[in-house]
């Protein structure tokens, strides 16, 4: 024989749907709210217009980067390699070019 199931059944309320809205064509309340301009009139209003039509802070400048420089470590071997901030390398090896640049040593 099978155990009895443990749990019981809920039972499920059955939802009602909204009362359905109707919407009068010829209705003019909402021309209305939309012409209505006397918010404004407000010295709040006015006040917040002209604070933002002139802004009183400065331009931003040129903000410094704190990017750190590629270092590049030269090997033994004759290769660069590049150190990360960790202190260890990059497993990939560079070539260093006459003007002082460096390019991977895959692309020769």
């Amino acid at each position: 024989m099978t155990p009895l199931w443990p749990f019981k059944k809920k039972a499920v309320a059955e939802e009602q749907s909204p009362a359905p809205i109707s919407y009068d064509r010829n209705d003019d309340s909402a021309a209305k709210i939309l012409s209505d301009t006397a918010h404004t009139d407000s010295q709040d209003y006015k006040a917040a217009m002209a604070a933002l039509s002139n802004p009183h802070l400065e331009a931003p400048t040129e903000q410094t980067s704190t990017v750190p420089e590629k270092e590049y470590v030269q090997s033994n071997d004759g290769y660069w390699y590049l150190k990360k901030a960790d202190g260890s390398f990059e497993p990939e090896t560079y070539v260093k070019n006459e003007d002082g640049t460096y390019r991977p040593y895959s692309e020769n």
